[in-house]
């Protein structure tokens, strides 16, 4: 067991280095000792979004989890949700997730730092009326695995509620979801 525990902290290292080494500033700097980092609790994770982007029929609005406590890992797809209303209900499916297949890279966050997400919200125009029916959403509900419990993040967007016209992926380092 004690082989097993210090592989894992290896790994943990390696992944870590590697980004630091990369130079990514949004990585702890800090050597990974004896033990290992603790993966982030909902409760040190804020959910904000950033600034849209667009390309190509699609916006891209990137989900930002910002650790607000002590240093700790993170990785995965978020799930989002489009919603209306004061109860938030449902407008459309859930976003189509676009990294199915991909391994997802652990992310160690200091306090303060950040990962995000490109969620895609592709012009309801680009299908026609009766295969998309549109509709005006006023926010999301983001969870991410034991990491983010459901959270609301106002975010007016219209969605298509007869197929996926939103998508996510893997979180990435930063605040512009790639």
């Amino acid at each position: 067991m004690k082989k097993l525990a210090r592989s894992a902290t290896v790994i943990v290292g390696l992944v870590a280095g590697s980004f630091v080494a990369g130079g990514s500033a949004l990585l702890s700097a800090t050597p990974v000792s004896g033990s290992t980092i603790k993966s982030c609790a909902p409760a040190q994770i804020k959910v904000s979004h950033g600034p849209s982007d667009g390309t190509a029929g699609t916006i891209y609005i990137p989900i930002v989890f910002t650790n607000t406590g002590a240093t700790c890992t993170i990785f995965g797809v978020p799930a989002i949700q489009p919603v209306t209303g004061s109860t938030h209900h449902f407008v459309g499916p859930i976003a189509h997730n676009e990294s199915m297949g991909e391994m997802p890279a652990l992310h160690t966050l200091a306090k303060g730092h950040s990962v995000s997400d490109a969620f895609g919200v592709v012009a309801t125009g680009n299908f026609t009326p009766s295969t998309c029916v549109a509709r005006r959403a006023q926010g999301v509900l983001v969870s991410m695995g034991s990491f983010v419990t459901s959270r609301y993040v106002a975010l007016a967007m219209t969605v298509c509620t007869k197929r996926a016209s939103t998508t996510t992926r893997l979180v990435a380092p930063g605040v512009t979801g790639f």
